[in-house]
């Protein structure tokens, strides 16, 4: 009888479109490692490459020092993300099998006293809930216990925010995390800026002055001048690096938007760049139907979303006023009409404001380059 030997496993490749990010990798776990930080939290839009920077730089670059990395994107499981993320800790820290046994132990409900992400009194958990917490508080002491660092890569962790049923949950993160924080350094990252706002900004949020929140920086020239090299190795064919970098702007330095205009120029020799920008662009704002959106609000709502996404400041100074009110032809709008335009937008989606520096910006870099780009009248 002939038995099949197993195959062994193919080496990954490296990604020769995958523009490396030492130097912040370096710097981040550099702070970790110095002990002036044990937690940081990055902010940027979707498809900004902070998914990408946390398992192609972060990752790599921690394992290198010899640390325990463990990645869990909060977007990924929509049923039961509590569940779903205590279930892949305990296969991380000890392997299958350990979180149903410490359930085992649990009782049906316990109640839980004091104030918990601004919820006062007593709160009765169910067993579940109560086997959410208790096993992620187990967990994280267990990887407090080990003689190295561990990483906690918690991707589009604002998604936790969205339901007051995590709260407690939430609230157990924060304490292991805390009491931990010696051995366990953790990496959020999150793309509204809202979500985060109430995670970790507001006075009564379950993570206040835990860590610093950063903007996850932009992508600079070096991304694209990488992004040409690797066409070329590919397809045998020279990108314009200026003209590229052009269009990394136009297109509101969005790293997949310019992947994906590198992709189309490979599929398609014969496109010109200038074209192959001008139909992405053009694809995207059908897909996301950005002349709806923009009809959709009030002339008010477009002059200020124009002049955010044109980067104007002073929004609420009395210049400004009175050239909306000018352009609109209405009387002096009071800055009360103003914030009142602000939290429409905000409730929409549409305007976000960048931390501590309070200013707006749109919340899509793509539909603010959208609305630059057009003579739109209000």
């Amino acid at each position: 009888m002939s038995y099949l030997r197993p195959m062994a496993p193919t080496p990954v490749a490296p990604d020769p479109w995958h523009y490396p990010r030492t130097a912040l990798a370096d710097g981040v776990l550099g702070l970790f490692a110095g002990g002036l930080s044990s937690a940081l939290t990055f902010f940027a839009p979707r498809r900004m490459g902070k998914t990408e920077f946390l398992r192609k730089d972060i990752r790599p670059a921690a394992q290198a020092r010899g640390w325990g990395v463990f990645y869990f994107s909060f977007l990924d499981e929509t049923e039961d993300v509590r569940g779903a993320f205590v279930a892949a800790l305990g296969r991380f820290a000890r392997g299958e099998g350990w979180v149903s046994r410490l359930r085992e132990h649990l009782p049906r409900s316990v109640k839980v006293g004091g104030t918990v992400a601004g919820t006062g009194g007593n709160v009765e958990l169910t067993r579940a809930e109560a086997a959410s917490g208790q096993d992620l508080k187990a967990l994280l002491d267990e990887l407090g216990r080990r003689d190295t660092f561990t990483l906690l890569l918690l991707d589009e962790v604002q998604a936790l925010a969205a339901s007051p049923k995590n709260a407690s949950f939430v609230a157990a993160l924060r304490t292991g995390l805390d009491t931990n924080k010696d051995r366990l350094k953790t990496i959020f990252t999150g793309s509204s800026r809202e979500g985060l706002r109430r995670m970790f900004s507001q006075a009564n949020a379950p993570f206040f002055h835990f860590g610093q929140n950063l903007d996850f920086p932009d992508m600079d020239r070096g991304f694209t001048d990488h992004l040409a090299a690797a066409y070329a190795a590919t397809t045998g064919r020279q990108i314009d690096t200026a003209a590229l970098w052009a269009a990394f702007e136009r297109l509101g330095k969005v790293p997949q938007m310019a992947r994906s205009l590198v992709e189309r120029l490979a599929l398609n020799p014969a496109i010109e760049l200038t074209a192959a920008v001008d139909a992405l662009a053009a694809d995207l704002a059908e897909q996301r139907d950005y002349g709806s959106l923009w009809a959709g609000v009030t002339p008010l709502d477009r002059s200020i979303l124009a002049r955010l996404a044109n980067g104007d400041a002073g929004l609420f100074s009395e210049e400004v006023r009175e050239q909306i009110s000018e352009e609109l032809g209405v009387p002096m709008l009071a800055v009360a009409a103003m914030q009142a335009a602000i939290r429409r937008l905000q409730r929409r989606g549409l305007v976000t404001r960048q931390s501590a520096r309070g200013s707006y910006v749109p919340e899509d870099p793509n539909f603010a380059a959208w609305i630059r780009e057009r003579d739109l009248p209000d």
